[in-house]
């Protein structure tokens, strides 16, 4: 089998209440319709048809729940994000045996509680989380509950790139341009975020707690010498804690781990 574990979707009744109540120029709308597949379940498996053996993990299409409303608008959004995909799942279970479940992020307490019922009463396999909070770090500690929380329950966490165009490339401008937001802002905002989890302690914490990131690992696979070497001749001389900089990243070559030197694990 080859299980694609980070394709996405966007159920139908999810896609008309996201068209409804968010704002016309939330990024990646107008892009998104632009993707029948998404929405199309019967044009997404004529395509899976076409590959033998293939089947796919569901999760949520761009953009994050909570970039669609305020935390009283958000909750309703995730169940009814999380309560089309359990459909599917249950439907077509041989094409796509699992979903990971969203998470109205703006609304904490509301999403501890998604958590526990997409997972026990709809049995997602784990939770999809971006890669910031409508511009606040996932190492902070409004968000820290969710992650002891997916620890508890050994189920892993899918880390999803979140990164719109308002974010320009140059503090001069007002916007990205050249789609370099996505294309190359995407990998890295996946690359800051684990680091600031790793740092912050979150796998001292957590030591087997899992999350599956984006587009392979985004960066650091590939930058494993630079941010390593660096981190040892210039990392002690910031404003950050000494001994937190002291904690070499490495990637670990082999099939399913990429891992820091103190065990964290974040597959790929």
């Amino acid at each position: 089998m080859k299980l694609d574990v980070f394709p996405h979707i966007l159920p139908k009744r999810f896609f008309d209440r996201m068209l409804a109540v968010a704002p016309p120029t939330l990024y990646l709308q107008k892009r998104m319709r632009a993707i029948p597949v998404l929405v199309d379940l019967e044009q997404r498996l004529r395509i899976m048809d076409r590959y033998e053996g293939y089947a796919q993990v569901l999760t949520l299409a761009s953009p994050p729940i909570e970039a669609l409303g305020g935390g009283d608008v958000t909750p309703d959004l995730a169940r009814l994000a999380n309560d089309g995909m359990a459909e599917i799942v249950a439907r077509y279970p041989d094409r796509f045996p699992g979903f990971a479940a969203s998470l109205p992020m703006n609304n904490p307490a509301a999403a501890l509680a998604e958590i526990d019922r997409a997972i026990t009463g709809l049995g997602a396999t784990g939770v999809q989380m971006f890669s910031n909070v409508n511009g606040r770090a996932l190492d902070g500690p409004e968000f820290q509950p969710l992650f002891a929380r997916m620890a508890s329950l050994r189920l892993p966490i899918w880390l999803h790139p979140a990164r719109p165009a308002s974010v320009a490339d140059y503090a001069g401008e007002t916007r990205s341009r050249y789609d370099i937001w996505w294309a190359f802002g995407w990998p890295y905002e996946t690359t800051a975020a684990m680091t600031r989890l790793v740092f912050s302690g979150l796998f001292d914490r957590h030591p087997d707690l899992a999350i599956i990131t984006h587009h392979m690992g985004a960066m650091l696979p590939y930058f494993e010498g630079r941010a390593a070497g660096g981190l040892d001749q210039l990392g002690s001389r910031t404003e950050d804690p000494d001994d937190l900089l002291r904690r070499r990243p490495r990637a670990v070559r082999h099939r399913h781990a990429l891992r820091s030197r103190e065990g964290a694990g974040v597959h790929p």
